[in-house]
């Protein structure tokens, strides 16, 4: 079974690809038409942004935490 230091070495690299292009999707929001006032006041941003702070958190659970934020938590339709 591999150590935390041998999955860090061995997932460093894909982790910080993925916080990249996170970072450089966000900036291409912000740079278009109507950008810097869709990161305020859109909904997928603000949880987006939960999800980013849930992730640096020193919880335990983060995938747990993160998968709930963007689960539809709202009743089934009632089937009759």
């Amino acid at each position: 079974m591999p150590t935390a230091q041998d999955y860090l070495e061995e997932q460093f690299l894909q982790m910080r690809a993925r916080v990249l292009s996170l970072a450089a999707d966000l900036d291409r929001i912000e740079r278009a038409e109507g950008g810097a006032s869709l990161l305020e006041s859109d909904q997928r941003i603000q949880k987006l942004r939960r999800a980013v702070k849930l992730v640096l958190d020193e919880r335990t659970n983060r995938a747990e935490q993160v998968q709930m934020l963007f689960s539809d938590m709202s009743p089934p339709p009632s089937r009759k």
